[in-house]
Parts: C-alpha cells; structure tokens; sequence
C-alpha cells in the first residue's frame, strides 16, 4: 500500500518487488523514479478480501527513532542480514500518525496486515517509520513484534537539526501531537527554537519511558543511542538482530565492510559520507549555533528534574561529555 486516503476510502497499491525496497529511503514518490511501477486504487474492504490469509504479525518489528539520528543507516545495515525485508518511512502510517480522526485510524489494522505480508523468503519484516510515526508507537505493538527507539543525545540533536531552518520547522509542524500523552504538552509556553526541540526530543524519551515500563511489553523493547552503534557498528548491530530474534553472521564485520553503507551517506548511496564527515558537520554546527543549544540544554536539565525525569539526565549529552 503505497498510499491512503480513508477519507474517500480508497488506496493506491503499487507493485514492488524487493529490489525497489532495498533502494528505497523514502517509499514516497523518490521510490518511484528508477522504473514504471505498475499500481491500482482499491478500497478499504478490496484490501481485506484480497488478503486471504492473515500474516504472521509477529513477524513485523519496528526501528523507532526521534528522526535525523542514523536511522536510515541503521535499517540498512538490518538489510545485510538474511531473510530481512527492510521498509522506509511508508507513507500510510505517517497519515495515520498526522492524522488523528476515527475514520483514518480505521485502517491501522489494514495497514500494519499490509507491512507484514513480506516475500517468500522474508523471516522478519523491520519497518523505519518517520519519526512522528512513534507517537503511534502503543497502538502499533498491539499484536505485532519487537521494537527498537534509536536515538542521539539532546546536545548532538539540537546540533543536528538547528542547521536548517526545514528541520526546525518539521519539528513544530506536528509539536501538539509529539507532545502529547507525555505529560509535556501542559509546560510553559516556548518561543525559543532550542527549548522547543529540547521539549520534543524529551517527549520521545518519556513516552518510550512509559511503554518500558508497562511489564506486558518491556520484554518486547529496547533502545539504541545511535553512537554506540558509530563506535561499534558490527556488535551493536547484532545486539539489534537478536532483539529482533535474528541472528548475524558469522561474518558479520566482513559484511558490513564490504557493503560500503559506513563510508556513504544512508540517503543517498552515491554521496560520500561517513563518521568523521559527520562529527566535522556537527562541529560546525554547534559552534555556529552554541546559544541555542545552551538555551535547550538549560531547559531540559531543568525540566528533568521538575518532573521527575533524572533517569533520562545522563542522556542530554554524548556519553563521553
């Protein structure tokens, strides 16, 4: 299913093969320029009665993230490994997420049995959503597998996402919806852009918090500080499969190496990049923007300890801080 519109009732299927998933960063209209995909509109019953056998749902695992954090990095590496069928950011669940009526949510169930069906030779199906997809985090857990959050530090994030204006306004685009179910949705009011990122970035932690700490599903959780998968891609990545309940290689590193997805920006395969690119850039923009980043760290050490939060405090910085 490639995209939905529940408001007319209909969808727009598209043929993909596993080729076309494995190129994909974006399965929107960036997934469709390499070939002529053929696709249909089909409704919402259509959908059912063409799915006539329910997929294994435990199958389907879930690679959260708070967004700009090496989360397209992460599902790829997840791709090396055999048997994995690997999609991202699909945009039916980012209209679910944007979307919050009793008509759209409808077609959670039809979606989530569309993710899982896979291939043939699919054992586990790891889908990367777009980060605001996460505030749907406990309605997708709901008879599927595991999931995973990934995530950088709050420094390292506001770093990351006050280098382009884009990045700062995607955030507050959906901010009443991030924000919500967190407990921070009745905080003061903010005007400055570092303590309203600090804000978001904090409610992903306390609403991965809160599902931890549910004893139905803690087994089911982990999370992932995407630097401990820069200094050790090959082991964290394994813990990563085996929480998936797969197994890595033997010749994992070897794999990895050899796949070049360490030396290439995640996005796009063609462009050079890789740790060292990357901590120059982050750099560059803390130092250009050193007094928002302040601003937002001063607000989250406060707001941590006002609510009660200590447990995340180790987080508002790289570890080797």
């Amino acid at each position: 299913m490639f995209v939905i519109d529940p408001l007319q009732d209909r969808g727009w299927v598209l043929h993909f093969a596993p080729e076309d998933y494995r190129r994909a960063s974006f399965l929107d209209r960036r997934a469709l320029h390499h070939r002529d995909i053929p696709g249909w509109e089909v409704s919402q019953a259509e959908v059912g009665a063409a799915l006539d056998a329910e997929p294994p749902m435990d199958r389907l695992h879930w690679l959260f993230h708070i967004g700009h954090c090496g989360s397209t990095l992460a599902s790829r590496l997840m791709d090396l490994l055999p048997g994995v069928l690997g999609i991202r950011e699909p945009l039916p669940l980012l209209t679910l997420a944007a979307t919050d009526d009793a008509t759209t949510h409808a077609w959670l169930g039809t979606v989530t049995r569309l993710l899982a069906r896979g291939f043939d030779d699919t054992q586990a199906v790891i889908v990367k959503p777009t980060s605001l997809v996460a505030t749907l985090a406990p309605r997708l857990l709901v008879g599927t597998g595991q999931a995973c959050l990934l995530w950088v530090d709050l420094q390292t994030w506001l770093a990351t996402m006050l280098r382009e204006q884009e990045l700062v306004e995607s955030v507050f685009a959906h901010e009443h919806l991030r924000l919500a179910n967190t407990g921070l949705a009745s905080t003061a009011p903010l005007a400055a852009a570092g303590p309203r990122l600090a804000r978001a970035w904090l409610a992903e932690q306390v609403r991965w918090r809160g599902l931890a700490a549910d004893p139905a599903l803690a087994p089911r959780l982990m999370d992932l500080d995407f630097a401990e998968l820069l200094a050790s891609p090959a082991a964290a990545t394994a813990r990563l499969a085996r929480h998936y309940g797969l197994q890595a290689p033997t010749d994992w590193q070897q794999r990895i190496d050899e796949s070049g997805l360490l030396t290439r920006y995640a996005k796009d395969g063609a462009q050079q990049f890789d740790a060292q690119t990357r901590e120059r850039e982050l750099v560059v923009a803390a130092n250009r923007n050193a007094a928002a980043i302040a601003e937002g760290l001063d607000w989250a050490e406060a707001a941590v300890v006002e609510l009660g939060l200590q447990d995340l405090r180790p987080r508002l910085r790289p570890a080797s801080a």
